[in-house]
Parts: C-alpha cells; structure tokens; sequence
C-alpha cells in the first residue's frame, strides 16, 4: 500500500537504500529544478525511487531492495540506480526495476 506522507516515505526509503544516496536524490532534484532540463520535472528522483521501491516490496526483502538501489547494473549502463535516478534517467531504472523483479519469479 503506498502512503501519502511523503516525511514517512522519505524516512522509509532512507532506512532502506541509506542517507547518503537520498541526499543525492534530494539535491540531484533541485539541480533538475534549477536548471529547467527537459527531465521529467514533475516528479522528483526521490519520489521515482519510491515508486521503484515499491515495486520491488512486491518481490524481494527491504535488504535486496536497498542492495539494488546501490549495486552497478549492466542495464543501467554500469550506474547504480541511485546514480541513474540522479542523472535523471527515471524511465531506464523503472525499466531495470521492472525486468529484475520478472527475474526473480
């Protein structure tokens, strides 16, 4: 079930992947916004890796999950998904987050 409190959520994805990636995320997302890029600025890296994360409850503990956000992915061109979230390339790891959660059934 997907919560509406994004402090919860937020807390949550922390507890999960670490602060130190979702700062990235966080600052990574008022780069997006200040510079105005042709990424997909209505929603946020943070928010994106929350609705990855989901996915993801569906099919693996919080500990594989938090392993997946962090591990380099030959999908995601060698980048962590936290590093691809940030470079704002969020149709590419949902796509990864897609095809390994297919894996593991």
């Amino acid at each position: 079930m997907y919560r509406d409190d994004p402090l919860d959520d937020e807390a949550e994805l922390r507890a999960i992947v670490g602060d130190d990636p979702v700062d990235e995320l966080v600052t990574a997302a008022d780069e997006v916004t200040a510079a105005d890029s042709a990424t997909d600025v209505d929603r946020t890296p943070v928010e994106v890796a929350l609705d990855v994360l989901r996915v993801l409850q569906g099919w693996a503990d919080d500990d594989a999950a938090g392993r997946w956000f962090l591990r380099e992915q030959r999908r995601l061109d060698g980048r962590s998904a936290v590093a691809a979230l940030a470079d704002g390339d969020y149709d590419e790891v949902e796509d990864a987050a897609t095809a390994w959660v297919a894996a593991q059934g």
